[in-house]
């Protein structure tokens, strides 16, 4: 599943460049965890935006895996009830 890897990839990829910019600008003030949680919240809404075409390349894969399980499960309940 590369779509799956690339897409968390490219979160976690997300978190640390908004926990290093935060860190940067905030380390001062506050201590890791406070800065990890803001940072985890930016990512939450950044990736909404950024990661669009990621995610829908991701859930065009996870669409089409479940369509063919979903097939193979109908055949092989015919396949059943021809028995």
């Amino acid at each position: 599943m590369k779509e799956f890897a690339i897409y968390t990839g490219l979160r976690a990829g997300l978190f640390v460049v908004s926990f290093g910019i935060l860190w940067v600008a905030l380390r001062t003030w506050l201590t890791v965890w406070p800065i990890a949680l803001v940072a985890l919240l930016i990512t939450s809404i950044l990736s909404l935006f950024v990661l669009r075409a990621a995610r829908d390349r991701l859930a065009t894969t996870i669409e089409s895996r479940a369509s063919k399980m979903t097939s193979r499960i109908e055949a092989a309940r015919r396949a059943e009830d021809d028995d």
